[in-house]
């Protein structure tokens, strides 16, 4: 008998406005570092669906997606997801998703939405690292015929600046 595992698909949100892109600012385990929000897909949820549904529980934001920027096949059955999206209205801040649940439960666990400048990008730990750097590469180009795909090992992803 052989045993499948579930493939787990992680839809993420780029989202820029004004010289900005919105991050999540995390602390966890006493490690800090930056990512872009997002989160699992559902079932019965497409991926578009649970980047607008995730961007809104993580920052409490309206956002329209653009397009689908890249994508990342990892070898421990993972793919991720990473949208460009139209920022339309809101203040970030944390919305009531599993994210409050957790820094209530445990104060291991830090979420802050913020807009961080463009031009610091490449002097801060944003995982994944290697989307991080697209993006400071495709933002010159306006994200003119920009759809990237890479198949990674996670041991191989760059935990470090």
């Amino acid at each position: 008998m052989t045993t499948h595992s579930i493939k787990r698909i992680r839809a993420a949100a780029i989202i820029i406005n004004n010289g900005n892109v919105l991050l999540m600012h995390r602390i966890s385990s006493g490690k800090e570092y930056h990512v872009f929000p997002g989160g699992g897909v559902e079932r019965g949820e497409t991926i578009e669906q649970a980047v607008l549904r995730e961007v809104q529980e993580e920052t409490s934001l309206e956002v329209k997606i653009e397009k689908m920027l890249y994508h990342h096949i990892l070898d421990d059955n993972t793919e991720q997801f990473f949208y460009l999206c139209h920022y339309v209205s809101g203040e970030p801040k944390l919305g009531d998703g599993n994210e409050a649940r957790d820094m209530a439960e445990s104060n291991a666990n830090f979420y802050n939405p913020i807009w961080y400048e463009i031009g610091g990008l490449s002097s801060l730990l944003l995982y994944p690292l290697e989307i991080r750097d697209w993006l400071i590469e495709d933002i010159k180009t306006d994200f003119e015929n920009v759809s990237r795909e890479a198949k990674i090992k996670v041991s191989e992803l760059r935990q470090t600046l």
